[in-house]
């Protein structure tokens, strides 16, 4: 997901009376009207106006994707952090410009140098992945750990990660099951799912199948399919069925393989599936 500004500029800031009218036809479901705003405040050398114009137009057509990427780095060269970032995406996913991971770690890096949370959970995946950087679990927990303690629920729950597997580091459930707790806290449905398979398994924590239900209804309720698929399996075991069903039902239509496979299992129709699956 693409950064962008959601708050008001000083009246003193550059470009800020287009720009912030550029907010508001946003607001209202004007899309025309904010491409129209943010591109005065552009024309008045506004970097905010470049991102949110860019990410605007990211949306659309080949031609609109590739001037979302040259302002990404128009603001980028002016020094802009989410405009780095931004750079870093479109070449990782490929949006108006070919895919190049090498030049998305060169964007993150720069991004995250300067304290942007978001780059610097990207720039850990890459290094998690060795995408476009040599593999190296150490960088991606440095700059996981970096992201985390700042607040981004994200890299709190990747970092969570690394140190249930023991990459980077050596395996530590305490802080495993801290981490999945802040993402959690901060709104985070797979950090919910994992506190709550941790609570089921007694990994880092006593048993608790009361707080793991909890939790994993929040996350489902979020439609995070997983945690679907789990509460489905604990009130199937139970006997309601019914509620597992719509569970299942649910986690299917957004493509999670274990509930397809409940409803094949018991002969029930299986929804069309919807769209990308959280991971």
């Amino acid at each position: 997901m693409l950064d962008r500004y959601n708050s008001p500029l000083d009246p003193s800031s550059s470009g800020s009376r287009p720009f912030n009218a550029g907010l508001d036809s946003e607001g209202r479901g004007d899309a025309e009207g904010a491409e129209r705003h943010y591109r005065s405040a552009v024309d008045e050398g506004c970097v905010e106006a470049m991102v949110n114009l860019g990410t605007l137009l990211s949306s659309g057509g080949g031609s609109q994707k590739e001037e979302a990427a040259s302002l990404f780095r128009c603001a980028a060269g002016l020094g802009d952090p989410s405009g780095m970032r931004n750079t870093g995406y479109v070449n990782a996913v490929g949006i108006g410009v070919p895919v190049d991971k090498g030049e998305a770690v060169r964007w993150y890096r720069m991004a995250a140098e300067r304290g942007n949370v978001k780059a610097q959970c990207n720039l850990a995946i890459l290094y998690r992945g060795g995408k476009g950087v040599p593999q190296s679990y150490e960088e991606a927990l440095r700059w996981s750990l970096m992201s985390a303690e700042a607040g981004y629920f994200r890299a709190q729950a990747n970092l969570a990660q690394l140190y249930m597997n023991g990459q980077g580091t050596e395996k530590d459930m305490s802080k495993a099951l801290y981490w999945y707790e802040r993402a959690a806290e901060n709104g985070s449905p797979r950090g919910m799912y994992n506190v709550a398979l941790m609570c089921l398994d007694g990994l880092g924590t006593p048993p608790d199948r009361e707080r793991a239900r909890g939790l994993l209804a929040t996350a489902a309720g979020k439609g995070y399919a997983k945690a679907m698929y789990v509460l489905g399996d604990m009130l199937l075991s139970e006997g309601r069925e019914g509620e597992a069903f719509d569970l299942f039902r649910g986690g299917a239509a957004k493509g999670e393989q274990r509930c397809i496979d409940a409803l094949v299992s018991a002969g029930r129709p299986v929804p069309e599936y919807t769209g990308w699956k959280r991971k």
